[in-house]
């Protein structure tokens, strides 16, 4: 059964890319190349794992100054 297998984070992020850099090649604007490429090296940016984005901190703070919920 497909629920049954573990997701494969990793996996996901490089067919992705893969079908990016497909659609990039088909397009013929460069201002969508360039989109392509983009969003490219933000998957590339998730999958490293070497960053440290202090997303808790950054969610707290927003949380504190600008949302209006409890």
């Amino acid at each position: 059964m497909r629920r049954e297998r573990e997701k494969d984070l990793n996996k996901y992020i490089n067919v992705r890319i893969a079908q990016l850099k497909q659609d990039m090649e088909k397009a013929h604007d460069d201002y969508d190349k360039q989109w392509y490429n983009r969003i490219i090296q933000e998957l590339c940016w998730v999958k490293s794992q070497q960053h440290n984005c202090y997303i808790h901190d950054e969610v707290k703070h927003w949380k504190d100054n600008y949302s209006y919920l409890p």
